[in-house]
């Protein structure tokens, strides 16, 4: 407990409450329901998503648009832990045909429930502000490794209820703000079925398919997106991109700009194939190039191709 001294009012304050205004780190609980939104807008896409959390159950489910692409991370399935994905898949064969992949854990790696909301471990309060006609409380984490700092913040009101997500990144070399992402939340609740935890039964579970260093982002897409770290796992995918096309960049500074095209690429790939179309898209050649550059070798128009394989 301690003491603050706020105008001539003298606040008494729990051990756990932040500095400013006594506020506490808001609270989402072990169990809990919410919608949301992932809107990228390096890409122009908008991604609906409905999460379900259970902490004490070691189990979470994460619905992507309007359900085509479900994940399972069931903690307590065989020794580690597994992560079941149903997803539409376009074959050489088969177009939509409906799979099921398993990715297990490892005593190194065991699967844990994946949250929808943001760990808020190091954010302080920052503000009061209105978010769309409801004054919230700003939360703000600032995290830097290397070139990259990324600021977060989180919209909330109380009882702990979830707004908007925000990430800014700055890359303090190429003296730019080069990345952003939002995540607006809705009908949070802090309760769940238990029933809805259970993959859908009569299905025959398979490995996913390659490149096996993305077996990780299309088990457990959110994971970079909620977690306040700069270097994400779709960062540390640039080095077998670097190397599978033999890249060598001529300056450190080049070699930033380089990664930030390919993080946005590699974004939109995965994004655009949880929409459930008719194609497919992968990372390829020009996944480091930026939108100028794709834009003349398209003849100055920059039309997103269709075809597999792009970008």
């Amino acid at each position: 407990m301690w003491l603050l001294l706020a105008g001539n009012v003298l606040l008494v304050c729990a051990a756990d409450a932040t500095p400013i205004g006594c506020r506490r780190v808001p609270n989402f609980g072990k169990l809990y329901h919410v919608k949301g939104e992932l809107s990228l807008p390096h890409s122009e896409i908008k991604e609906p998503f409905e999460a379900w959390y259970d902490l004490e159950g070691n189990r979470s489910r994460i619905d992507y648009r309007n359900g085509k692409v479900r994940t399972y991370l069931i903690g307590n399935d065989l020794d580690y832990g597994v992560i079941y994905t149903i997803t539409p898949v376009n074959t050489a064969t088969e177009i939509q045909a409906i799979k099921c992949f398993q990715l297990n854990g490892t005593q190194e790696g065991p699967i844990r429930p994946q949250a929808a909301l943001p760990d808020l471990q190091g954010f302080e309060f920052e503000k009061m502000e209105n978010y769309e006609g409801v004054l919230c409380e700003v939360w703000k984490n600032v995290t830097q490794v290397g070139h990259k700092k990324n600021t977060y913040r989180l919209w909330v009101t109380r009882p702990a209820t979830p707004h908007r997500f925000e990430m800014v990144g700055f890359n303090t070399l190429l003296e730019s703000h080069n990345d952003k992402y939002t995540i607006d939340y809705s009908d949070f609740s802090p309760q769940t079925e238990s029933d809805i935890f259970i993959p859908s039964g009569g299905m025959t579970c398979e490995e996913f398919p390659d490149p096996v260093e993305e077996h990780q982002i299309l088990a457990n897409p959110i994971q970079d997106y909620v977690n306040t770290s700069p270097v994400s796992h779709a960062h540390r995918l640039f080095g077998p991109f670097k190397e599978k096309f033999n890249r060598q960049y001529e300056s450190e500074k080049e070699h930033e700009e380089r990664e930030n095209y390919f993080i946005h690429s590699l974004r939109h790939v995965h994004s655009t194939n949880r929409a459930g179309l008719t194609y497919s898209l992968s990372i390829n050649d020009f996944s480091d190039w930026s939108n100028a550059e794709r834009a003349r070798l398209r003849g100055g128009i920059l039309i997103p191709d269709r075809e597999k394989d792009t970008e």
